[in-house]
């Protein structure tokens, strides 16, 4: 285990530098110390500067590549800025859906011509680069991040050697007179043993993380009946902090059912009731209202059901224990309730690990967790979702956003904007819902990492629920005043929203949350994927093809049958894709086709039986559009399999190199 003892004692070192920014990744008490009043958190970003103002038009606008500060000319060469900011501070985290797009990033601070650090933007955010290994960089979900420090004194610049880029970089500036130790390569290296233990712990994110405790308390168990029951757990005597909570659900019970894949649910109806059904409540010291207010199971960051991940703070593992590392202090007592108004009872043992604390005079702030939720009609397309509402000072630490989505289009795109105290403009303006949770591209891709995840998704595609997490354990976003975080729901089409959102502040600080109703929280059913009735599936047909490569597709566009079509890429002028159809009965048909259109999609000839289907088909467009074509009347003459022949010819000039063609369904429909 860590020796976070030993990593405290650099943290407090002075000055800010390498190491104890380093340390401050996995110190998980820090985030309860009192703030520094001038001490920021800020974000650059290629959000599309056509978004000025929430009352004027483009505040919505999604052109959120190739957005940069200025471009300009260093030793003969062009480069693109995409953050300036003046210290002294420290770099915490960059992301970009598209690394190779940027080429060259360079860094450079406090004035130097010379970039201190000089990379290839994909190496640098993929563990590539020697000294930023993983879990400090790497893709996930199509998502380049890279978590590590880079501190300047004065000033830093990034810049890259190509414009077409999707990006943001999280940065914090210190008060003037701070002492920081400037970044270097060679500081780098020299502090690869730190970098490896600080990395083995954000590798295994679900272990205890202080070593003030030896051994937790003895388990509680806790019966809570159907339709009110009530526990609460003995009061905890302070001064003291719960340093982690861990809960095992003992019934209804809950069976992993082998590797992450998108099929699961999350368990039992019963047991996806009962930790949405049943409130966690907790209090500290004499406060009127609970400090925490969350379903149980959208505490630990996966809803609905029980979905493994592993985060710093919070987490589940795989044999089913749900976990908590906040730092949750008090000075004189702590209360911790749970309340069933579901349905079904539940059965949980909860193990609390309680370290004992020597109350400074400063004092701390308290964790607070809070949890809304909202059912959207498809209009207005356009909203910003207020997700937190409150009153400083304090510090932002997380957000778990879950989705009930009801069509098989993407969700999300909806941009985070945060407001900190006075802000005119918000502090942070994202690129998309996906990029402020580390992934990229709309990918319904599960992981897990130290710092974000993606936990659950029903599928298919995009379609059913969603669950994503991102923890600011080393970003925090300090507020003296007020703190407003809104999210974008961008587009059309019904869906539910609902967030557990995380934060410390001072005793006493207040928010805007109310209480949710238990028939507000039920887990709403799903509806069924978007389905051509008496299609026949292009993704279930068997098939062979002369040359490129056949794959099925899963996307979540409007128009698009069960989410799924049989994909054709790269063929050479020429090839031919041979699909076989079943075919119930003979008689006569109209052939209809659902087809995808797209800006690397080839022009092709289609036989049914050897025989045309009409003339060639452009099948470019300027973006994925899913159409419906009629190929005419044709006599089938037999039941069983008939051939679909597909043949590549010249693509369309103005057409991506790809020549596609994708096939979504087959309708024949009967002619009298």
């Amino acid at each position: 285990m860590l020796c976070a003892l030993a990593l405290s004692s650099v943290a407090l070192a002075a000055p800010v530098s390498i190491e104890s920014l380093l340390a401050e990744m996995i110190d998980m008490e820090r985030l309860a110390t009192p703030i520094d009043p001038d001490v920021t958190c800020d974000q650059f970003s290629s959000y599309d500067r056509a978004s000025v103002s929430a009352d004027q038009d483009g505040w919505f606008a999604n052109g959120d590549a190739g957005q940069f500060l200025r471009q300009e000319q260093n030793e003969g060469r062009d480069e693109w800025v995409m953050a300036d900011m003046e210290g002294p501070g420290a770099i915490l985290r960059m992301w970009s859906a598209n690394p190779d797009g940027g080429d060259t990033i360079r860094v450079y601070i406090d004035g130097n011509a010379r970039p201190v650090l000089e990379a290839n933007f994909l190496d640098l955010t993929t563990a590539a680069v020697e000294g930023f290994p993983a879990p400090f960089s790497g893709r996930r979900a199509m998502g380049a991040n890279l978590y590590f420090p880079i501190p300047y004194a004065r000033s830093c610049k990034v810049t890259v050697s190509r414009p077409n880029l999707y990006y943001t970089i999280a940065y914090r500036t210190y008060p003037e007179g701070t002492e920081v130790q400037p970044f270097s390569m060679g500081q780098v290296m020299a502090a690869q043993d730190l970098v490896a233990e600080v990395g083995a712990v954000l590798a295994n994110p679900n272990q205890p993380l202080s070593p003030r405790f030896t051994q937790p308390l003895s388990p509680i168990t806790v019966d809570l009946p159907a339709g009110g029951g009530i526990a609460s757990l003995p009061e905890f005597l302070g001064p003291a902090a719960i340093s982690r909570l861990e809960v095992k659900v003992v019934s209804p019970k809950w069976e992993h059912r082998g590797p992450a894949t998108q099929e699961r649910v999350g368990g039992s109806p019963d047991l996806i009731e009962a930790l949405r059904g049943t409130v966690l409540t907790m209090r500290w010291d004499d406060e009127a209202r609970p400090a925490v207010w969350t379903p149980l199971g959208d505490f630990f960051g996966t809803a609905p059901g029980m979905n493994p991940f592993y985060t710093l703070p919070t987490g589940m593992t795989e044999d089913g224990v749900f976990y908590s590392n906040w730092f949750m202090p008090f000075r004189s007592k702590a209360q911790v309730t749970l309340r069933n108004d579901s349905t079904a009872p539940l059965k949980l043992t909860i193990t609390p690990y309680v370290t004992p604390l020597k109350w400074p005079r400063g004092g701390y702030l308290y964790f607070r967790a809070g949890w809304k939720t909202e059912w959207f009609p498809a209009e207005p397309a356009f909203v910003d979702w207020l997700m937190l509402d409150a009153d400083g000072p304090g510090r932002y630490v997380g957000t778990m956003l879950g989705i009930m989505n009801t069509i098989p289009a993407w969700w999300g795109e909806g941009d985070e904007k945060v407001w900190v105290d006075d802000d005119t403009f918000p502090s942070f303006f994202g690129t998309g819902s996906e990029d402020y949770f580390g992934y990229a591209w709309c990918s319904p891709e599960l992981f897990t990492h130290a710092f974000h995840a993606q936990p659950n998704v029903t599928g298919p595609g995009n379609f059913g629920y969603t669950s994503v997490n991102r923890f600011q354990v080393f970003e925090d976003i300090p507020f003296n005043d007020r703190i407003r975080f809104y999210i974008e729901k961008w587009a059309s089409g019904p869906r539910q929203y609902y967030t557990t959102c995380y934060w410390y502040s001072v005793p006493g600080a207040g928010n805007r949350y109310a209480p949710v109703s238990y028939w507000d929280r039920l887990v709403m059913e799903l509806p069924e994927p978007y389905e051509v009735e008496g299609a026949i599936e292009g993704e279930d047909l068997t098939w062979k093809a002369s040359g490129g490569d056949v794959t099925v597709q899963e996307g979540s566009w409007e128009n698009m049958s069960r989410t799924r079509q049989l994909w054709w890429q790269h063929p050479a002028v020429g090839d031919t894709l041979e699909v076989t159809v079943p075919v119930e009965e003979a008689g006569t048909y109209e052939v209809v086709m659902g087809l995808c259109t797209a800006i690397d999609y080839g022009i092709h000839q289609l036989y049914w039986d050897g025989e045309p289907l009409g003339e060639p088909v452009d099948f470019f467009h300027d973006g994925v559009v899913f159409t419906t074509r009629s190929f005419g009347t044709i006599t089938i003459d037999r039941a069983g399999n008939h051939t679909l022949t597909v043949e590549a010819l010249e693509p369309n000039p103005a057409a991506a190199p790809a020549r596609m063609f994708g096939l979504d369904y087959v309708l024949l429909k009967p002619v009298n």
